[in-house]
């Protein structure tokens, strides 16, 4: 009898353990989706802080008014058309997050329903 107990323990502790990996699953893939989005937001202002400083140390250098507000309108001009594609890549970005949360969400519920309900 003990025999049957234990091997009946070890089948539902495994039973737990494989729930909660089906339930860890989605999480997993839903935060590695933030990291990437948060990756992406990371690198593009990295780059434009770059951009920021090189144009700080080229009308610092220059002596000339008109070429310093030249420099400043097309350093305007490039930080706008940035912004405007980095927010569209975010857009998009937000959009597969919203529908890997959804599929997170449907997951995680097939999982617990699975735990939760008799097996056959």
């Amino acid at each position: 009898m003990a025999k049957t107990t234990t091997t009946a323990t070890a089948a539902a502790e495994q039973a737990g353990l494989e729930t909660l990996a089906r339930m860890m699953r989605p999480q997993m893939a839903f935060a590695s989706a933030l990291i990437d989005y948060n990756l992406e937001t990371l690198d593009f202002l990295r780059t434009r802080f770059e951009r920021d400083k090189e144009m700080l140390g080229q009308i610092g250098k220059t002596l000339d008014p008109v070429q310093a507000a030249s420099l400043w309108s097309e350093f305007w001009q490039r930080a706008a058309s940035d912004y405007s594609v980095e927010s569209s890549k975010l857009a998009t970005a937000l959009q597969s997050i919203s529908q890997q949360a959804v599929r997170t969400m449907a997951e995680e519920g097939e999982a617990l329903a699975g735990a939760v309900s008799p097996k056959a």
